[in-house]
């Protein structure tokens, strides 16, 4: 007999306040283990102590290693993506995936594959799209999707990119009462649903061993993604295209990965980035011409004068060209 037993929640801008409000909503004999990731990058977290005043379960930061257990929050420390292996939690230093460490997509991915139709995925408010590829898999493998409502949500990006893979899409103050009454005896699978949950299971477990390993031309990667065009904004590595997903994704060999949407978004950062370097090294060009220009009038160098006036319109007209494009963007 299977019970949905773990619940793993992501979420983003504006989920700390999200956060204390679904747990506030939970039982105390709550028969169910949650797991939180919560975008916090490097910074230091107070969220534990939110949690615990919040509702009348107990938050922790997670250790390494340790068993979980019913009725327990763990909450991803900083820096440290947050899996399941079997009965333990481990954290990984791991590469970052959509420009986060800690990320949703890793523990969603490890839920799916550790853990079968025992998982609940819970998306959250939150920028951009992380967790929408976990929750795929959390979907894929037999468990249950849940999203918060994206007009409920502080930032609807997460929650409308998760959508697609939810079995249930709520406003934040129905989700508590779900959640409780999803963890309970899961209905048995066709023979067909089986095999589909075995093959995706499969892959996802590929993906995530390609991650820990950050060795994925060893083999894992190359037999569920094709090398793309494109390289990784952070290690600058081949990007690989995930084969069979619903979702435009891509992974370099050394464990960095990104939706489209986040890679597109890295790159319009190095783009505006490359332009305001090239527009700063133009205006000081344009004002060194100048200077120069002035300097060769005082000598009575003429046509050194006429050089360096001409070099400095065409840097200035450069840099307001760049200026206007920055503009734009």
């Amino acid at each position: 007999m299977i019970y949905r037993d773990f619940i793993a929640i992501g979420t983003s801008s504006g989920g700390v306040d999200a956060l204390r409000s679904l747990v506030s909503g939970l039982p105390s004999d709550l028969q169910a283990t949650i797991a939180v990731v919560l975008h916090v990058g490097s910074h230091y977290s107070h969220l534990p102590s939110l949690l615990s005043t919040a509702g009348p379960l107990r938050a922790v930061h997670a250790e390494d290693g340790e068993t979980w257990s019913p009725g327990t929050i763990y909450v991803a420390p900083p820096d440290q993506h947050m899996i399941v292996e079997g009965p333990r939690l481990r954290l990984v230093h791991g590469a970052k995936e959509n420009f986060a460490r800690p990320a949703i997509d890793p523990l969603f991915r490890s839920v799916a594959a550790q853990l079968g139709p025992r998982g609940i995925g819970v998306i959250l408010t939150g920028l951009l799209d992380d967790g929408a590829a976990g929750l795929e898999a959390i979907q894929a493998c037999g468990g249950t999707g849940i999203v918060q409502d994206p007009s409920d949500a502080y930032a609807s990006e997460m929650p409308l990119n998760a959508a697609p893979f939810a079995d249930y899409i709520l406003p934040l103050a129905g989700m508590a009462h779900r959640l409780v009454e999803l963890t309970g005896r899961v209905p048995s699978a066709t023979a067909a649903e089986r095999i589909a949950r075995r093959r995706a299971t499969e892959r996802v477990s590929a993906e995530q061993r390609a991650w820990r390993e950050g060795n994925g031309l060893a083999g894992d990667l190359s037999r569920i993604a094709s090398p793309s065009t494109f390289t990784c904004p952070e290690c600058n590595g081949t990007l690989w295209r995930l084969d069979d997903s619903r979702l435009l994704r891509y992974r370099c060999h050394t464990g960095h990965a990104y939706t489209a949407a986040s890679l597109d978004r890295g790159r319009s950062r190095d783009v505006e980035r490359a332009l305001r370097d090239a527009l700063r090294a133009l205006r000081e060009r344009e004002s060194m011409s100048w200077a120069q220009s002035e300097h060769y009038r005082r000598c009575g160098d003429a046509d050194a004068q006429q050089r360096e006036e001409e070099s400095a319109r065409r840097a200035g007209d450069a840099a307001g060209l760049l200026q206007s494009m920055l503009l734009e963007g």
